[in-house]
C-alpha cells in the first residue's frame, strides 16, 4: 500500500499529468510562434539579408571574396551560399534557417530551463519567448541572430547535463555538444565568450577537473585555439574588425534599455503613438526589472533543490560584462542590442522563476499582466515594423521601390538615366531587379593582384594564388552586372552640379531611405529638392523609402 499510496498522492498524479502533457504544451508553443512570424515572413529584404542572397554570394569566387571582407567567422555565409544553390533565394526560402532555428528555441528554453528554474516557470519563459517581439524579428530575418539563440541555449544545456555527476555516460550528448561549440565559434566571434565561460565553469559544477570536466576544458580550449588562429590569420590581413561606426559604447543605461526594454517588448510600446501604450511599456520595463530582482532572490533560495540555478542569470549577464570588459581596456564601438541576443530566453527565465516568488493570486495576476503586456508588445510590432525605431531600424518597401523603377525601364522612359542615393547600401534594389546596379557596392579598393599579393606574402603561395583568382572572378563578374544594369545607383551630392550626369541627360532618380542614414548625417537628397534648378516629375512613397523622378533646370 505504501508505495501505491504515494505513486496516487495528489502532488504526484498533478506532476504525472505534468509530465504527459508538457510535450504537447510545447508542441502547441512551437506552432503558436510559427503562426506569430507568419505576418513578417514576407516582409521587404533590406541590405543585410540582401548580402546572403545569391546575387552577392552565389558563386564561388563571390562566396570568397565576401568571407575575405566579411566582419563574422565564416560559417553563416557559407552556410546560406549552399543553402540558396538547394533552395533558391527567395525572400521567405532565405529566412527559413532563422525560422526553423527560432522555432526550436521555444522547446530548447524549456530543456534547459526545467533544470535550472523548475518545470512551471520553463514553460513560461517559453511562452514569452514565443510572443517576443525581438524574437519575431529575427525569426523572419536571413541573418545569424536566432541561429545564436538557439546553440546558446543547447550549449548550456549539454554542459548542465554533462556535469551532472549523478547521470551516466552521455557519449552522444557530448559528441553533440562539440559539434555545436564548433558551430557557435565559427558564426560569431562573440560566442567564444560563452564557451569559454562554459569550460572555466565545469570544473566548478563538477567540484573539481577530473573526468567529463577535465574533457570539456580540453576540448572547448581545442576549438577556441583554432578560432584563435582563424584570426590571427585575418589579422595578418587586416582584415579582422575590432570595431564599427554603427556599434556603441555599452553603459548601464543601455544595459537597463537592453535587458528590460529591448528583450520585453523590442521597444515597441515605447515607440507607439498611444500615450497608454508608452506608459504600459514603460512601466513594463520597471516590471521585468524587478521580477529579475525577485528571480535571482528565489534562485539563491533554491540552490538545495535547484543547484544549477545560477546559470540562468549568467546566461543573462555573460556577454554584456563582456562587453563592459572590452570598454575597460579600450575597444569602444563594440555594442549592438543584437549582438546580446542570446541572452534574451534567459531574461525570461530569471523573469518566470520570480514569479514564483509571489504568493496566492498575485502570482497568477502578475503572470496574466506579464503575458498580456508581452502579447501588446508583439501586436504592436505588426503595425510599427516598416516605420517606427523598434527592434532595429524599419524595415523599408525596397521590394515596391524596385518594382517601380523596374515599371521605369519597361516604359523606356528610363534609358540611361542615373539614379542618385543618400543611402550607402541600397543593395536590395538588385536583389528585386538585376538591371539596378549599385556602383560603390560593386567596387574593390584593391586589384586582385594587390589582394593576392598581399595574402601570398602574409599566408603562403597557395592561398595568395586562391585569393588572386578569386578577386579577379569575382571583379570580372561585377563588370557582367553592371554591364546588364539599366541603371546605376551612385552617390548623392548636395547640388546638381556635383553630380555625375551623362552628357545630354537632364533627368534623374532620386532615392530617399527615410530611416538611414539619417539627414543629420546626409542630407544630399533632401538639398537636391530644395535646389532652385529642380522640378520634381514624379514621387512615389513607397512606405519608408521616397522615390523622385526629376528634372534639373538649365
Amino acid at each position: 500500500m505504501g508505495p501505491s499510496a504515494t505513486n496516487t498522492t495528489p502532488d504526484n498524479v498533478s506532476e504525472n499529468r505534468f509530465l504527459r502533457n508538457r510535450h504537447w504544451a510545447l508542441f502547441g508553443l512551437a506552432v503558436v510562434a510559427i503562426l506569430l512570424r507568419l505576418p513578417l515572413l514576407d516582409r521587404p529584404i533590406w541590405f543585410d539579408e540582401a548580402c546572403m542572397s545569391s546575387q552577392r554570394i552565389g558563386t564561388t569566387s563571390q562566396l570568397l571574396a565576401t568571407l575575405y571582407t566579411d566582419i563574422h567567422p565564416p560559417l553563416f555565409v557559407a552556410f546560406m551560399h549552399l543553402w540558396n544553390l538547394l533552395f533558391g533565394d527567395s525572400e521567405i526560402i532565405m529566412r527559413m534557417p532563422a525560422l526553423i532555428s527560432g522555432v526550436l528555441c521555444i522547446p530548447l528554453t524549456y530543456w534547459v530551463g526545467y533544470r535550472l528554474v523548475g518545470r512551471g516557470p520553463a514553460l513560461l519563459a517559453a511562452l514569452l519567448l514565443a510572443l517576443s517581439p525581438v524574437h519575431i524579428w529575427y525569426c523572419t530575418e536571413a541573418r545569424l541572430y536566432a541561429p545564436m539563440i538557439a546553440v546558446t541555449l543547447f550549449a548550456f544545456g549539454c554542459v548542465d547535463r554533462l556535469t551532472d555527476e549523478h547521470a551516466g555516460p552521455r557519449k552522444l550528448l557530448f559528441g553533440s555538444h562539440l559539434v555545436n561549440v564548433a558551430v557557435m565559434l565559427a558564426l560569431h566571434y562573440y560566442l567564444a565568450v560563452v564557451v569559454v565561460a562554459l569550460a572555466v565553469m565545469a570544473p566548478a559544477m563538477l567540484r573539481g577537473p577530473h573526468g567529463r570536466a577535465r574533457n570539456l576544458v580540453l576540448w572547448h580550449g581545442i576549438a577556441i585555439l583554432a578560432l584563435g588562429g582563424f584570426v590571427m590569420a585575418k589579422l595578418q590581413l587586416g582584415e579582422f574588425e575590432t570595431g564599427q561606426d554603427y556599434l556603441r559604447t555599452l553603459d548601464l543605461d543601455g544595459l537597463f534599455h537592453f535587458l528590460f526594454e529591448w528583450c520585453w517588448t523590442g521597444s515597441t510600446l515605447q515607440a507607439a503613438d498611444s500615450g497608454f501604450l508608452r506608459n504600459s511599456g514603460i512601466g513594463f520595463a520597471w516590471f521585468g526589472a524587478g521580477l529579475a530582482v525577485l528571480g535571482l532572490f528565489n534562485i539563491l533560495c533554491n540552490l538545495r533543490k535547484l543547484p544549477r540555478g545560477p546559470l540562468v542569470p549568467i546566461g543573462m549577464l555573460l556577454l554584456p560584462c563582456f562587453m563592459f570588459a572590452c570598454v575597460l581596456i579600450g575597444y569602444n564601438n563594440t555594442y549592438l542590442e543584437r549582438s546580446l541576443i542570446p541572452a534574451l530566453p534567459f531574461v525570461f527565465l530569471l523573469a518566470a522563476s520570480g514569479l514564483q516568488l509571489l504568493p496566492g493570486k498575485s502570482q497568477l495576476v502578475a503572470t496574466s499582466a506579464v503575458t498580456v503586456l508581452a502579447a501588446a508588445a508583439m501586436l504592436t510590432l505588426y503595425g510599427s515594423f516598416d516605420s517606427k525605431w523598434t527592434v532595429y531600424k524599419p524595415h523599408p518597401d525596397w521590394r515596391s521601390a524596385a518594382k517601380y523603377l523596374g515599371n521605369e525601364i519597361d516604359s523606356e522612359s528610363a534609358g540611361g538615366k542615373p539614379v542618385f542615393t543618400s543611402m550607402p547600401n541600397p543593395r536590395s534594389l538588385s536583389y528585386y531587379d538585376e538591371r539596378l546596379q549599385d556602383a560603390k557596392n560593386l567596387e574593390i579598393e584593391l586589384s586582385a593582384t594587390e589582394i593576392g599579393e598581399k595574402v601570398r606574402k602574409r599566408l603562403g603561395s597557395t592561398l595568395g594564388d586562391l585569393a588572386e583568382s578569386s578577386f579577379t572572378d569575382f571583379a570580372a563578374y561585377n563588370r557582367y552586372l553592371l554591364a546588364g544594369a539599366d541603371l546605376i545607383i551612385r552617390p548623392s551630392k548636395a547640388t546638381p552640379e556635383l553630380l555625375r550626369i551623362p552628357t545630354g541627360q537632364d533627368t534623374c532618380y532620386l532615392v530617399r531611405n527615410l530611416w538611414h542614414p539619417r539627414k543629420s548625417v546626409d542630407g544630399s537628397i533632401e538639398a537636391l529638392l530644395a535646389h532652385p534648378r529642380t522640378i520634381v516629375l514624379h514621387t512615389e512613397n513607397c512606405s519608408g523609402v521616397m522615390v523622385y523622378k526629376v528634372r534639373f533646370k538649365r
